[in-house]
């Protein structure tokens, strides 16, 4: 007698087994894992890897529940999509302090294991948003809109406007309301970005990679080194990579053919 898989049980089963996890963390608490003196932030850090690996899986599940064709890697027309979409990778690189570090402004000073530890983070960070916000989120605002240029448009900022929302949370968690504000738009504009290239290259890793380096970049000074990241120059080299990319994306969007939109479902 054959064993038939079901897809739907497998799935629920995953999600059940994750989100058991999940609660685990809450209930017993990483810290426990930790000696009396450990470093808040190595705490931290590892608390938030394990979470949004574990949150990412559940949403990968739904993806996979779903039938959406964007979770296999190198599926054509993955190259010619990146050659398109390497714009969005200036984006994220450019996040990166590179001339505050080079003049000295801003340097690395933790050791290779907690850089290596915060970008695993940023890995799960990205996953975590990237299946959720870009996989479940645009997708499902996508399917019923992707015929006309004006509904993919709005399944774009819909979705945006959702994942910039959330960030509205870190005002309640302490965080200061300019910065939350920022932290808003520039969420809302990669949130666009990212939904872009999930169109153009079918894979939704690009858009979590594009997204890591994106969060590693911006915040590696803070995490795991010391000095200033904002002058002039970085400012405005950042205004600028900005401008361009927005409207080289725009540009992009409008050229999407319905056949690049369909090959996702």
């Amino acid at each position: 007698m054959k064993f038939k898989l079901d897809k739907r049980k497998i799935c629920i089963a995953i999600t059940l087994v994750a989100i058991i996890a999940l609660l685990l963390c809450e209930i017993v608490g990483v810290e426990r894992f930790f000696s009396g003196d450990a470093d808040e932030k190595l705490i931290e850090s590892v608390e938030m890897t394990l979470t949004r690996a574990i949150g990412g899986i559940v949403f990968l599940t739904i993806l996979v529940y779903l039938g959406y064709k964007v979770l296999y890697p190198f599926k054509k027309p993955f190259w010619r999509g990146i050659l398109v979409c390497l714009p969005a990778f200036a984006v994220a690189i450019n996040n990166f302090p590179i001339q505050p570090v080079a003049s000295g402004l801003a340097e690395i000073t933790a050791p290779p294991w907690r850089i290596a530890l915060f970008a695993a983070e940023c890995l799960m960070v990205a996953f975590f948003e990237e299946t959720c916000f870009r996989g479940v989120v645009f997708l499902g605002f996508l399917n019923k809109r992707r015929y006309t240029v004006l509904g993919r448009f709005l399944a774009i900022v819909l979705s945006s406007a959702v994942f910039a929302a959330v960030h509205l949370v870190n005002v309640f968690l302490g965080a200061p309301l300019p910065a939350v504000l920022l932290q808003i738009g520039y969420s809302f504009l990669i949130g666009a970005m990212c939904s872009v290239v999930l169109i153009k290259t079918s894979n939704i890793w690009v858009c979590v990679l594009i997204h890591a380096i994106y969060n590693f970049g911006g915040a590696v000074i803070e995490k795991c080194g010391e000095g200033e990241i904002w002058n002039p120059f970085s400012i405005s080299l950042t205004a600028v990579v900005a401008v361009a990319v927005t409207v080289y994306m725009t540009i992009v969007f409008f050229e999407i053919k319905g056949s690049e939109v369909d090959r996702l479902y």
